[in-house]
């Protein structure tokens, strides 16, 4: 069972999101303002995911590979802590809706898929202006602008939501992603340092 949960938590992922998502248009005139919003992000991060792993795919090579980190893991298998993130930073916050501020937790991630996959190009010194979820990451970005247009139209929130929602988001992302550098053997100091030599050009 495990092993099939590793093999397929994409699949499983995206089923996941696909039933909330079918089921909550029959309810759409009663969902509020974030479960809206949280609906579109489902949709969103459920594509990202795939055009990172699938279609084309190739992101978790370009990842490690631009830091010169072995894998010895599946891919699949190093996504499963990235699966059960996005479902924690969807679901939750889409059953708690009525806390509006809880939608800044994908919206702070999707502001920043966008700039880090465009960044990602010179960062790694690729030919081709493109990485892998690029094109849903810039597409996530430019939604994630849209609903805090959106979010000031309808009134606003107060500073302190909007400091403590980015802060959450920074949180389950630092989280997920200590969980995710484990599948390789690797920890988030270790990445840090590649990062950093990779950046600083230290690393050809």
């Amino acid at each position: 069972m495990k092993k099939w949960i590793d093999n397929y938590n994409l699949e499983i992922m995206t089923a996941i999101l696909a039933i909330v998502f079918l089921i909550s248009l029959f309810f759409w005139n009663s969902l509020t303002f974030s479960g809206r919003a949280l609906l579109g992000f489902m949709v969103l991060y459920a594509l990202h995911e795939w055009e990172e792993s699938k279609f084309p795919g190739g992101f978790y090579d370009l990842f490690f590979g631009g830091f010169g980190v072995e894998i010895k893991v599946s891919e699949a298998r190093m996504h499963l802590p990235v699966a059960i993130y996005i479902l924690i930073m969807l679901l939750v916050p889409f059953a708690l809706q009525n806390i509006t501020f809880l939608v800044l937790i994908p919206l702070g991630l999707g502001l920043f898929e966008g700039v880090i996959h465009v960044a990602g190009i010179k960062i790694h010194k690729l030919k081709k202006p493109y990485t892998p979820g690029m094109i849903t990451g810039i597409v996530m970005f430019v939604y994630s602008i849209f609903i805090i247009v959106q979010i000031n139209k309808v009134g606003g929130l107060p500073v302190w939501q909007w400091i403590v929602g980015f802060i959450l988001a920074l949180l389950g992302f630092v989280v997920m992603e200590q969980f995710f550098l484990k599948t390789v053997g690797l920890t988030f100091i270790d990445f840090r340092k590649m990062a950093m030599d990779r950046v600083l050009g230290n690393r050809k």
